[in-house]
């Protein structure tokens, strides 16, 4: 249970959760072509983001990133879903199912600032 309130592992499960349906998913659908090419890179690059926090710092400053780093995401999904703003053609945050991923995004800065100090 005290794992839980670790951000490695939350950090490692949003990079999992933001590989397939971020990189992987769209890029199958999409046939690998150049004209999204950008925006499944930029998820790639975050999930890579993700992971570094998460395997290469620890404690407080893990912590820290956790926060810094994925409070801009959740920001963006309230914007977007409060704007009704699309990405690839589809909404950024649609409601009820954006009550996941504004779940997944808060919970390593719900545990890094729980830790800030750690």
């Amino acid at each position: 249970m005290k794992s839980l309130k670790t951000p490695k592992i939350w950090l490692i499960i949003l990079a999992l959760l933001h590989t397939g349906p971020g990189v992987i998913l769209p890029y199958i659908e999409m046939g690998g072509g150049t004209e999204n090419l950008s925006i499944i890179l930029i998820f790639l690059c975050f999930t890579v983001y993700l992971l570094w926090v998460a395997f290469m710092t620890k404690g407080q400053n893990q912590a820290r990133l956790s926060v810094i780093l994925c409070s801009p995401v959740l920001v963006f999904f309230i914007i977007g879903a409060v704007m009704k703003l699309e990405m690839m053609g589809m909404p950024v945050a649609p409601f009820p199912e954006a009550i996941f991923p504004f779940t997944v995004w808060s919970l390593p800065i719900l545990t890094g600032l729980l830790n800030w100090n750690a």
